[in-house]
């Protein structure tokens, strides 16, 4: 093969005549010859060099490194390529995060949702606020989960909003039963996760981007941020963080409709001894062992932390002159038919 110009070896490498004078210029690929005239003029070990450095760029490597790297024996080689590995790692997490965001877009088409420019906007800039909170995976949950609680959001924020307007304190009794609705939903919502909860809580503050119209406003959420972090404190005095990731959504309903045939009860002077008391108390404990994610031993301790933190007994859908008639019929129980909680207590 014969000595070649630089514009001939730029033709037949592909690559440009300002890129091959940059090599020279950077002394990374430099003419082992040049004509009578001046020209540059590359040989077989210059175009094997060039071969060499295509391949290493062709990897990801920057040129400052690939010099070194072809002057010396090769021991770079694998701290370099480790390097791009990493590198490579983190463009391929990005990506995927990326897809993953696409894909809820997508979802959201596919679903027959046509929506407008603004609300495109919205949606994108909700999305890059969720982003920097939480990866694609996590933002998929939190969607897929909504559902689960959409349609309590709005009469209890409508509840808070009408204690907020008539001036009542966030340490009314009054807000306890909507707080106590308020964290249940969220527990429901992001599957107990309190990593998941503590972050979203942060994101919905430090990014307006991220908030629904439909949302609570930052007012509101501080209103109820002041009654929800002393319930927290209660339930901590009391339970880890991972006994309380295994308590479970029991709906309002349920829960009511038990408190209301207690209350019959109770107006109607049915003795706790009677078998009708009976059978609302066996079904007040499973509820309770229901929540407590089946856990004996947990739903025992709930007994215990009641009495131990008023606070956690208000706002409750048993109210307390309930709960006191549900341990008279506890007591007038036989041994043997009580409640293995009570039992144990």
């Amino acid at each position: 093969m014969g000595l070649l110009k630089v514009g001939e070896l730029a033709q037949g490498s592909g690559l440009t005549v300002r890129t091959l004078h940059h090599y020279d210029q950077i002394g990374l690929l430099c003419p082992s010859a040049r004509s009578d005239a001046g020209y540059r003029l590359y040989g077989r070990d210059d175009i094997a060099r060039l071969h060499a450095i295509q391949a290493l760029r062709g990897l990801g490597l920057a040129l400052k490194d690939i010099g070194p790297m072809l002057a010396g024996d090769g021991a770079a080689l694998p701290r370099l390529l480790h390097r791009q590995v990493r590198a490579l790692d983190r463009q391929i997490s990005q990506a995927t995060e990326l897809r993953g965001q696409l894909a809820l877009l997508l979802a959201k088409v596919g679903a027959g949702e046509q929506p407008a420019m603004t609300d495109w906007l919205q949606a994108l800039q909700r999305m890059a606020a969720m982003g920097r909170h939480f990866s694609a995976a996590e933002i998929r949950r939190i969607h897929d989960n909504w559902p689960r609680v959409a349609d309590e959001w709005a009469p209890l924020m409508a509840e808070v909003q009408a204690l907020m307007d008539a001036g009542v304190p966030p340490d009314d009794d009054r807000v306890q039963p909507l707080a106590n609705r308020w964290m249940g939903l969220i527990h429901h919502w992001m599957d107990g996760d309190f990593d998941l909860i503590d972050r979203w809580g942060r994101m919905y503050l430090q990014e307006p981007g991220a908030r629904t119209r439909p949302g609570p406003g930052i007012a509101m959420v501080r209103y109820i941020e002041v009654v929800t972090e002393r319930r927290m404190a209660a339930w901590l005095r009391h339970f880890s963080l991972a006994e309380l990731s295994r308590l479970r959504w029991v709906p309002r309903a349920r829960t009511q409709a038990l408190a209301d045939a207690l209350q019959r009860l109770v107006d109607q002077g049915v003795l706790p001894q009677a078998p009708q008391a009976r059978a609302l108390a066996a079904q007040a404990h499973a509820l309770m062992l229901e929540r407590m994610g089946g856990d004996p031993a947990l739903t025992a301790r709930l007994d215990a932390a009641m009495t131990a933190e008023p606070l956690l007994a208000v706002g409750t859908a048993l109210p307390a002159p309930l709960r006191a008639y549900l341990a008279e019929v506890a007591r007038a129980m036989p041994q043997a038919a009580q409640p293995a909680r009570r039992r144990r207590a």
